[in-house]
């Protein structure tokens, strides 16, 4: 059960409410749509940040929370900040995060919001290596969608829920980095990029994502990172088809089939049987494939799955009877 977050706000000319910080029993922030009947637009600078430079100023939210940061109760939860910071739920309302708003929450892993999240300061996102899923709605009325500003301030694997009123998907930005070289008698410094994901952050047409231009890097992303994340990215796309063109339909089902025991082994590893249920309805699996994706399981402990492959296996590869005749 998530913890209750107690919001330190304070009001904006009257009319909004910006956060400055939060506190929680739990790891997760889930910040309210409005306080005081006042819709909730901003996170502070250092809302979350263990390293502020000044105590931050306001009202606590909750009845009997009534004071300023350093006149809290005794018994009051304990600031959710820096590395007690796991999941961060925004809803529609919030557009900002000040500057420095996330700096060095090294163990935050999640963020749900909208689309209006689209006023990032700088450094908001510094410091935050294990930011890895991002749940976003895009709003149909958004004319600038904050999903490139966020890929943009993060350097590592993404693995995005893509949700819209026609559907979802699933979505892989995979890991960039870039390296300063100096070529001192030229007195040159060339900078040189690795990794695919360097190229899925360029998917965009102004701050909307293309899917052809998204779905069209694949193949970098099988030349260039490991066999599990294309498993994902293609898998991801199949199961939920959102603006899938035929052409890369084809393309991703047919990298599916020519790795049928690599795609079966990451839904094994992920505990997904739903997914592997897909997995096999989708692709055809031969009698070796199944026999190694058997005892993938087998090692994973994996009993539910491993269940269900052998006697998808026993019903797919049912010896034949065989018939005398007198």
């Amino acid at each position: 059960m998530q913890e209750y977050t107690e919001c330190l706000y304070e009001k904006i000319n009257g009319r909004e409410i910006r956060i400055n910080a939060c506190r929680s029993y739990g790891d997760t922030a889930e910040i309210p749509a409005q306080i005081e009947g006042m819709p909730v637009t901003e996170l502070g600078a250092y809302v979350f940040s263990g390293s502020r430079r000044k105590v931050p100023e306001g009202v606590w939210s909750g009845e009997n929370q009534r004071g300023c940061l350093t006149g809290q109760p005794e018994d009051a939860p304990p600031l959710l900040e820096g590395d007690r910071l796991r999941a961060v739920i925004l809803p529609p309302s919030v557009r900002k995060a000040g500057v420095y708003a996330f700096y060095n929450c090294g163990n935050w892993e999640s963020l749900k919001c909208h689309s209006s999240f689209n006023d990032i300061g700088a450094g908001a996102f510094t410091g935050c290596k294990k930011l890895a899923r991002l749940d976003i709605f895009m709003d149909e009325d958004q004319v600038r969608p904050g999903l490139k500003d966020i890929l943009s301030e993060l350097h590592q694997e993404v693995h995005v829920v893509y949700r819209t009123k026609q559907g979802e998907t699933r979505l892989v930005f995979p890991e960039y980095y870039e390296d300063a070289v100096e070529n001192t008698p030229a007195r040159i410094v060339s900078v040189k990029v690795y990794g695919s994901g360097h190229f899925y952050r360029y998917c965009f047409d102004g701050r909307q994502l293309q899917f052809k231009d998204y779905d069209g890097q694949f193949e970098n992303l099988v030349i260039m990172d490991r066999p599990e994340l294309a498993v994902e990215a293609a898998s991801g796309r199949l199961r939920w088809p959102l603006n899938l063109s035929e052409e890369a339909k084809k393309r991703y089902l047919d990298y599916l089939n020519k790795h049928r025991a690599e795609a079966a082994g990451w839904f094994l590893k992920e505990r997904d049987s739903a997914g592997l249920k897909w997995l096999l309805s989708a692709v055809d699996f031969d009698q070796e494939d199944l026999a190694e994706a058997i005892r993938r399981a087998s090692g994973l402990q994996a009993a539910e799955e491993l269940s269900f492959l052998m006697d998808y296996s026993h019903e797919k590869f049912r010896p034949k009877r065989r018939k005398f005749e007198l």
